[in-house]
């Protein structure tokens, strides 16, 4: 079915067709949110296994780099050619790029499916929220947004036990694999239930833009991932890659001055709400989700906690988060209010944080997951509502825009937290094990053997590790040392992620400062674009349908 250019597509479908579409989209957006919480608890086995510990923070990286640096795109070409298509296309490169990941033989081929799985996912996830504004108006949206915050809160629940599960079982490329099913299921129901509408106006497209904010993105990125111990910052590569960065977005800010159909127009961004909407999401990724990807390997090797247990401990957060989500996005769509919930959300964010801080290689794991509750409740009570005020924020034609910038936004917060949080673990790391080690054992053991303890996997690595045990304990009063290089590893680890911990805290400080400025906006309560003649909308749903086996 196609959707006349001049109708919403909220006032065309009818109830049914409403509750089909949202659990099509809902199962398209579990895909991609499983995968990146699997993820996350199996990183420090993969590496193990594939060695590079150096490269542990591609994983994650190359994967959001691609997502961030298509989405701006995708939320323009989506407003003119619809939504459907690039759903069907973004979940068939996803899966067919997770089943690259599952079989890659080494880390620089894992890193290069992550890359397309990249760019899969952006197409998903920023057509999927786009979908939401194209079905319900902003006064009745929170709910709705609620139910897909609720959704990846859920596939985050699942997927650290899962994860944790397949790898100390079927082994870490089975959470790759796992996506496939998955995928072809959401590609289904896509396929069966979304229809396809365009804006019936002609469009002059801005690759040249596109083009340059990629460069400018790749290249920030890029710098401030090889300015470890290998380069550093005075580096000629380093200073290089910032000079093309700064190039790529002077070039990006001139073309979208002068193009007709700017993939971002910097008029939205003299609308206070979309602004500020946008630097929340930015402050709260680069604080929240920049860290999280490595508290797991926290948890493995200052903690001695498994692969299944540490995805134990961080499933918290997701069911604070579900649950925040669900009641702020009732509390919202009924009251229309969401300055108030906002600040209180960034408060816990940084109060959560700030209570990591008193973590140590002795504490309880109960702490930490108390401690991520109060994190996940924080973020469930804020960054759905900022889909909606950033979407009320600016006329029905630049949704997708709209959309896009809030997750290219996003995206960039935690590209750039995980990448730098990434060096900075890596070499505080090792910084610290080499401070932490005993002179006794530094003398008795050899200097190449004591260097592979620099590499916090070490332990995970079960054939590496016996022969570096086995070195070690040749030595006289060798499971001493061993005991020694042990623990030097565990407080090391500790005294890296308080240097993240700390950064975080400062990013989730801004956010407070910022959710503040905000002033309440009434939610329309409108979907179709202005101008043309209402169409006869069908009645809304009072609750979804009765499930029948």
């Amino acid at each position: 079915m196609n959707i006349p250019a001049h109708a919403s597509l909220g006032e065309t479908l009818t109830g049914r067709q409403k509750w089909l579409l949202l659990a099509s989209l809902m199962t398209a957006m579990f895909m991609g949110a499983i995968d990146q919480s699997i993820l996350a608890t199996a990183a420090p086995r993969i590496v193990a296994g594939l060695g590079s510990f150096e490269l542990l923070s591609w994983v994650f990286t190359t994967y959001m780099l691609t997502s961030t640096v298509v989405v701006p795109l995708v939320g323009k070409l989506s407003d003119i050619y619809g939504r459907r298509r690039f759903l069907l296309g973004g979940i068939a490169l996803f899966v067919a790029a997770s089943a690259g990941c599952g079989a890659a033989p080494n880390m620089p081929a894992l890193i290069v499916f992550r890359g397309i799985q990249g760019v899969g996912g952006g197409i998903v996830f920023s057509s999927v929220f786009a979908t939401i504004g194209d079905i319900f108006s902003p006064a009745e949206r929170g709910k709705y947004m609620g139910l897909f915050t609720g959704t990846f809160s859920l596939a985050s629940i699942l997927g650290p036990t899962i994860g944790g599960l397949l790898t100390d079982t079927a082994g870490w490329r089975w959470i790759f694999y796992i996506n496939v099913p998955i995928g072809a299921v959401a590609l289904a129901a896509i396929w069966a239930n979304l229809p396809l509408r365009v804006s019936g106006r002609g469009a002059r497209i801005d690759y040249a833009g596109a083009l340059y904010l990629s460069i400018a993105t790749t290249s920030g990125l890029l710098a401030l991932a090889w300015s470890g111990e290998a380069n550093g910052w005075t580096a000629g590569i380093t200073l290089a890659l910032f000079a093309a960065c700064a190039a790529g977005a002077a070039l990006f800010i001139r073309q979208e001055r002068r193009h007709p159909e700017p993939i971002l127009p910097f008029g939205l961004f003299r609308n206070r709400e979309f602004l500020l909407g946008n630097l929340i999401v930015l402050t709260t990724g680069l604080g929240m989700m920049g860290v999280m990807p490595y508290v797991p390997a926290f948890l493995q090797v200052a903690l001695d906690a498994s692969a299944t247990a540490s995805g134990l401990i961080t499933t918290p957060q997701s069911a604070g988060m579900l649950t925040a989500s669900i009641i702020g996005g009732q509390v919202l769509s009924r009251t229309g209010k969401y300055k108030k919930m906002t600040v209180l959300g960034a408060l816990l964010m940084l109060a959560a944080m700030t209570l990591m801080l008193t973590l140590t290689a002795d504490s309880p794991a109960w702490h930490l997951s108390a401690f991520v509750v109060l994190l996940g409740l924080g973020g469930g009570m804020t960054m759905p509502v900022m889909s909606v005020v950033i979407q009320n924020a600016v006329s029905q034609q630049f949704l997708g825009v709209a959309t896009s910038a809030r997750q290219f936004f996003m995206q960039i917060g935690g590209v750039l937290g995980t990448a730098v949080f990434g060096v900075l673990l890596a070499s505080s790391f090792q910084s610290a094990f080499r401070q932490e080690i005993p002179e006794q054992t530094r003398q008795a053991v050899p200097a190449a053997t004591l260097a592979r303890f620099e590499d916090p996997t070490l332990a995970l690595d079960v054939r590496g590790y016996a022969q570096v045990q086995a070195v070690v304990r040749a030595q006289p009063e060798g499971e001493v040392h061993l005991t020694a290089a042990r623990r030097a590893q565990q407080l090391a680890m500790t005294r890296a992620i308080h240097r993240l911990f700390i950064i975080a805290a400062g990013m989730l400080s801004i956010s407070v400062l910022l959710t503040l400025l905000l002033a309440e906006r009434p939610l329309r309560r409108t979907t179709g674009p202005s101008g043309p003649p209402p169409q006869p909308a069908e009645p809304q749903p009072a609750a979804p349908p009765a499930l029948t086996h």
